[in-house]
C-alpha cells in the first residue's frame, strides 16, 4: 500500500490539466504547469502514524524546497481545479465540483476535508512542525 503522503501527490497529480505526473528522485510526483513547481512523497514511513507531509520545490529549485502537510496542498488544487472546471458556469457548478473533488480525496487518502473551510481546515489540523521553522527561508535582515 502507498503512504498518505505518496496517495496525496498521486490526487494532486491527476488534477488536469493544470497537473500532471512527473517522476523525480525515483518517486511519482506531481507538477504544477503554471510554474513547474514540484510536489514530491515524503517518506514517513519511521514516523508512529503517518501525517501526509509533501516536499515543494518551489518552480522546480531544488534550493526552494518546502515541507507542507498535503492536506493542505490538496485543500488549494481542489479549490483551483473546481473553480477551472466551474468557468462560464453557475456558480452552484463549482460548488458541487469542489464537493465531489473533496469526496474523492477523502476515498483516496482517508482524510476529510470540510468544504465550507477546506483551506483552512487543513492547515488548523496540523501544527507546524519545530524543524520546518528552523529550515525556512527566512529573509535576511
Amino acid at each position: 500500500m502507498k503512504g498518505l503522503s505518496q496517495r496525496i501527490v498521486d490526487f494532486i497529480a491527476a488534477l488536469e490539466p493544470s497537473y500532471t505526473r512527473q517522476l523525480a528522485d525515483g518517486h511519482e510526483c506531481a507538477l504544477w504547469l503554471g510554474d513547474g513547481t514540484l510536489l514530491l512523497p515524503m517518506d514517513e514511513s519511521h514516523a508512529a502514524h503517518e501525517e501526509g507531509w509533501v516536499a515543494v520545490l518551489w518552480q522546480g529549485d531544488g534550493q526552494r524546497r518546502s515541507e507542507v502537510p498535503g492536506s493542505l496542498l490538496a485543500s488549494r488544487a481542489i479549490l483551483q481545479h473546481a473553480q477551472l472546471l466551474g468557468i462560464g458556469r453557475a456558480p452552484d457548478v463549482t460548488t458541487a465540483t469542489r464537493e465531489i473533488l473533496l469526496a474523492h480525496f477523502t476515498r483516496r487518502t482517508g482524510i476529510t476535508l470540510r468544504p465550507d473551510t477546506a483551506l483552512t481546515a487543513a492547515h488548523d489540523s496540523h501544527p507546524v512542525r519545530a524543524e520546518a521553522r528552523a529550515t525556512a527561508d527566512l529573509p535576511v535582515a
